[in-house]
């Protein structure tokens, strides 16, 4: 065993991790969910698309409001499920947003970067950018986590991470309706840079009626981007 290997093993120790979900403690080498939890979601990761019947993970189905808004294609892992359960996908991402913890990064962005392979054959060769988070959101908990999740994704995948936007929202979307969503996913460009030809894979965690993501979608189109892709971690729309 190297320096290395010991002081991971020393930080995790003394981080005293615990599964997000049961909050279990996590033995050494597991990441995010407790090997029980780790199970429960793989079923969640089976669910099929209702457009293409293919398993999400495998899917890059948009829909017709998206395609409006020039998103061709909206790679995803899994369904949201909101209901009051306890679910370990879901509490993966509410960990993301909230805990700063590296092992859920980590489970993340490589759950991502699989369904992006699964969808495109070249991704090295896409700009990545994300849905930027409220500024008062990232005061509270101190990160932006779309922001961190798109940078984690490219890196694994080559590819550039490129912060195209800020977001001038003042509320939560969670609360809204898809209306009072798209008044409020109010996002403006921090830089001019000439797109024209570039491929763009924008990153969020949760796309729920897509008004955040055209919105972002329709900014990045006016820098000449001739491609947008939508990439996130579950859906929560219906896809029928």
């Amino acid at each position: 065993m190297n320096i290395k290997d010991i002081m991971d093993r020393v930080l995790f120790a003394l981080s005293v991790p615990k599964c997000v979900c049961c909050h279990t403690r996590l033995d050494y080498g597991q990441r995010g969910l407790c090997p029980k939890c780790s199970a429960k979601s793989e079923d969640l990761l089976t669910r099929n698309c209702s457009r293409c019947a293919r398993k999400l993970c495998e899917c890059d189905c948009s829909n017709e409001f998206l395609r409006g808004h020039f998103v061709r294609r909206v790679i995803k892992c899994f369904r949201y499920i909101d209901r009051g359960e306890n679910n370990p996908l879901n509490r993966l991402i509410y960990s993301l947003k909230r805990d700063n913890r590296s092992d859920v990064l980590e489970v993340c962005s490589q759950m991502l970067t699989e369904a992006i392979f699964n969808s495109i054959s070249d991704p090295e060769n896409y700009i990545f950018t994300n849905v930027p988070r409220r500024r008062s959101a990232i005061v509270e908990y101190g990160i932006d986590h779309s922001a961190m999740l798109s940078r984690a994704v490219a890196k694994r995948l080559g590819a550039k991470y490129m912060p195209l936007l800020k977001s001038n929202s003042r509320k939560p979307q969670k609360s809204l309706e898809r209306e009072e969503r798209m008044k409020n996913a109010d996002f403006s460009l921090v830089t001019d840079i000439d797109l024209s030809g570039k491929r763009i894979i924008i990153i969020d965690d949760i796309i729920t009626t897509g008004a955040s993501v055209s919105m972002a979608a329709s900014l990045i189109r006016s820098l000449g981007a001739k491609d947008i892709t939508a990439a996130c971690l579950a859906i929560a729309y219906k896809d029928s």
